[in-house]
């Protein structure tokens, strides 16, 4: 996609961001917060593009649960809670490897589950005999 030049420059690029968001999400404004939540959301995303996002996609087996986790807290700390904390912050931004990354691996998990619902009810029905 990129040359390896050109994923540099985006490494960079995407690190200035998170910097930069890190920093505003330090300020003690609520509107500052979500606005470093938006910017470490956006960082990840780049960080997608560089090499990183390549090796990510090595540990995909990850994905499913990293997506659980960073939804969980995204939706629990920022829309309920009404803080983005910093644990929003650093959800936010692995959202997007994420989403990228869980979501390509959400049926085979669904299927992984599914099979172990039937062993264990195999198991039961084997007890009761």
């Amino acid at each position: 996609m990129f040359g390896i030049g050109a994923r540099f420059g985006l490494l960079l690029i995407a690190a200035a961001v998170l910097f930069a968001a890190h920093r505003t999400h330090k300020s003690s404004k609520k509107s500052a917060k979500n606005v470093a939540v938006v910017m470490a959301f956006a960082a990840g995303l780049a960080f997608l593009a560089t090499f990183v996002g390549d090796w990510m996609q090595s540990a995909s087996w990850l994905g499913v649960a990293a997506l659980i986790v960073c939804a969980c807290i995204i939706a629990v700390d920022w829309f309920i809670d009404k803080k983005p904390d910093k644990p929003v912050f650093w959800a936010a931004f692995a959202l997007g490897f994420a989403i990228v990354l869980g979501a390509a691996n959400l049926d085979d998990a669904g299927r992984l589950i599914q099979n172990g619902g039937s062993e264990v009810s195999s198991q039961l029905s084997q007890m009761g005999k």
